[in-house]
């Protein structure tokens, strides 16, 4: 009798053991400082973020070649951009007939270095493909010879540079309709077929707004389009723009006192229940926003048409001056009484100053806010991030030391 009582008693403790580790392994992501009240209880399984390479995918936006440097990081050099036309070609002059800036970029010495440059680290080089003119964008999308007229086009480009991706990103703002988010789906589905029989190893990535997967009346039908790419890039940033009429963060990771009417947290919910989150980028901002404030409230309210965009670069140089140094960018002349901060809520940095009598206030990231998304990321075990933009860091490597470490 006593042997089976031990028995039982090794087996109760063998199933106790179990449990306590199933816990501790749930509970220890999840204990982090980005987690306070459990906000990412709403996850339906089990994860143990996994150690596999993660992807850093960087945009190339062509009015930055000259200052972007490929960094050890970097897995994914992705060119923006070339339009696309609405009869489907692409656009190699603008409306007033000169040759496009993303086209001339791509054919200059700059753009084929860096691609060299990643190329030898074993890393991909892609183009993007743009549209964000609604009457451009329907009629592009709703017509199939459209279509077929764009894959034409590709070959050119497939066969005259070093690419190997293409990342699709077209931002549609007019009045949705249930036949242009079917046709938009019916044409992702085109474009992985036309790639994977021609080329087999050309990579196809979307970009979507952080909304997409909450709006089921928008473009964008995450569900079934994930079945057709390689990667689903989430647009998490510009929650806050340069015409909001309230100070606040560009990327806010949560809000518990409901200052901001959404965040990524709030978004990323519905993305993992849609599609597969080995195909989920987190896209992260090397940029933020600034404007003219009625205080130095970091809520406080903007003046119309003062808003203007705020590299990570440009923050710092502003901060030189709460250290008692010079700034050497001339939008920060007279500025004075720089404070910076960081809010707890939306695990976001901001500045406010004064500069000719009138308050401002800025929201970026630095490299504490960019470890926090790149912990939420690991977490939640996505596939990596995609960050807008290259070129916009500062001239150290505070933000790329930042993805070192939490990548």
């Amino acid at each position: 009798m006593s042997k089976i009582f031990f028995s039982v008693f090794l087996f109760l403790l063998f199933i106790f053991a179990i449990l306590f580790s199933i816990n501790f392994f749930y509970d220890a992501p999840l204990s982090s400082a980005i987690n306070n009240n459990s906000r990412l209880r709403y996850l339906k399984q089990l994860i143990i973020p996994k150690k596999d390479h993660k992807i850093v995918y960087g945009f190339l936006p062509y009015w930055n070649i000259k200052e972007a440097k490929i960094e050890k990081e970097l897995t994914h050099l992705s060119f923006f951009g070339l339009n696309i036309a609405s009869n489907g070609e692409i656009s190699l002059r603008d409306g007033d007939g000169n040759i496009d800036p993303g086209y001339k970029a791509i054919n200059e010495d700059a753009f084929l270095e860096l691609a060299e440059q990643m190329k030898k680290q074993n890393g991909q080089v892609e183009l993007v493909f743009k549209q964000f003119d609604p009457e451009e964008i329907t009629a592009f999308i709703n017509n199939e010879k459209a279509h077929l007229t764009f894959f034409q086009s590709l070959d050119s480009l497939l066969l005259a540079y070093p690419i190997s991706g293409i990342n699709i990103d077209i931002e549609y703002s007019g009045n949705n309709s249930p036949i242009l988010r079917e046709n938009f789906t019916k044409f992702m589905r085109k474009l992985d077929w036309y790639l994977d029989t021609k080329y087999k190893n050309i990579k196809v990535s979307v970009d979507v707004y952080a909304s997409a997967a909450n709006n089921q009346d928008g473009i964008w039908d995450i569900k079934s389009i994930s079945q057709y790419v390689d990667y689903v890039i989430i647009m998490a940033y510009d929650f806050h723009q340069r015409s909001s009429s309230q100070a606040g963060p560009v990327a806010p990771l949560f809000s518990d006192d409901g200052r901001w009417t959404k965040d990524i947290n709030q978004h990323l919910k519905a993305f993992l229940d849609q599609a597969p989150r080995e195909k989920l980028l987190l896209g992260i901002p090397f940029y933020g926003y600034g404007w003219r404030t009625d205080s130095n409230d970091p809520k406080a309210n903007t003046y119309e048409n003062t808003g203007f965009t705020v590299s990570y670069k440009k923050a710092k140089d502003l901060l030189r001056l709460s250290e008692g140094g010079v700034a050497s960018e001339s939008a920060w002349l007279g500025a004075k009484q720089v404070k910076k901060s960081f809010d707890n809520d939306a695990l976001s940095p901001y500045i406010t100053y004064q500069q000719n009598g009138e308050f401002y206030t800025i929201y970026y990231e630095d490299p504490k806010s960019i470890a926090y998304k790149l912990e939420y990321a690991r977490q939640l075990d996505l596939a990596g991030i995609a960050i807008w933009a290259l070129g916009y860091e500062d001239s150290n490597r505070e933000l790329w030391e930042a993805i070192n470490n939490g990548i």
